[in-house]
């Protein structure tokens, strides 16, 4: 649902220089509430010095154009380790070396001129594949397709959390898809920076026993070793908000799941929908950056054993 996109400098530039309409159709298909996130390559500092430099002779309506979707691209990108970026060498060599180690979804470049798959210019974008995507899907409710429905979205964060007020630790069918999620996070790593946070939202009416002991007791062996994932139980404010809905939030985007992140039954249907900018804000603000609800219990830390 969320892809990486490494994207030349110039090419970015070249965007401010086209006409508004041009401008304007790269502006929105980029960022927060999107399926298209920047890739961080190389880093930031190179990037941006690069950037500028193609900048080089824009006039004043350009460069006001540059400031704007400088911020769109760089609000939230997506990082990657372990590489190596040759100066002496064009973007374009380096980001097709890069590709073959660890692969981009697709590589934006002013031009292609090896006639690469995976490289696509302003002019071709429009109806190939690796640009036409989906922002609504689904698959069986089975712990292995769930996580590889979502998997380009929680293998391309830095930060990521599952929201169900419903989730039981006690139970198989809840522990399954998690147990699936974090595997596909840890395969990740060599290439992608640890995860800051991992944590499992969820709310009062998540028990049946002793939740706490439940978490302790149910979820190391299903949590990849070393990785420490936090449970963290909600109960609604007096006069404030319920809890609702089911979701999945990182960094770089996120998604509604339904009917949440259960395994059902043979013939029931996972499915996702990405969530626009102004929604996935609202969510982000309730449950991460101001949370609207009460704590039920302190956080509850978890490290994997598996």
């Amino acid at each position: 649902m969320v892809y990486e996109y490494a994207i030349e400098p110039a090419l970015a530039v070249a965007w401010c220089r086209k006409n508004p309409d041009v401008f304007q159709y790269f502006y929105e298909s980029f960022g927060i509430g999107t399926s298209r996130i920047m890739s961080e390559f190389p880093k930031f500092k190179k990037w941006n010095r690069q950037f500028k430099q193609a900048m080089v002779g824009a006039n004043d309506f350009e460069r006001l154009r540059s400031t704007e979707l400088f911020k769109r691209l760089n609000e939230t990108r997506i990082r990657r380790d372990g590489y190596e970026y040759d100066g002496n060498v064009p973007w374009l060599k380096n980001a097709e070396v890069e590709d073959i180690r660890f692969g981009f979804h697709a590589i934006m470049a002013l031009e292609n001129p090896n006639n690469r798959t995976k490289v696509l210019t302003s002019e071709k974008v429009y109806n190939h594949s690796l640009w036409k995507l989906e922002e609504q899907d689904l698959c069986p409710r089975k712990a292995d397709d769930m996580a590889q429905l979502i998997s380009a979205l929680i293998s391309n964060c830095s930060e990521v959390h599952f929201i169900d007020q419903y989730f039981w630790p006690e139970e198989l069918e809840y522990r399954r898809p998690l147990e699936a999620f974090l595997k596909v996070i840890a395969i990740k790593k060599g290439c992608r920076p640890p995860l800051l946070k991992i944590v499992v939202h969820t709310s009062d009416k998540a028990i049946k026993k002793d939740f706490r002991k439940d978490c302790q007791e149910k979820l190391p062996g299903i949590i990849p070793a070393g990785m420490l994932v936090t449970l963290q139980r909600w109960k609604k404010r007096e006069g404030g908000k319920s809890l609702h809905g089911r979701y999945i939030l990182t960094d770089v985007g996120g998604i509604r799941v339904e009917p949440g992140i259960r395994e059902g039954n043979a013939g029931e249907d996972f499915e996702v929908d990405l969530l626009k900018r102004n929604l996935y804000e609202k969510l982000w603000n309730d449950y991460i950056e101001h949370p609207a609800f009460d704590p039920v219990m302190a956080p509850i830390d978890v490290k994997g054993t598996a």
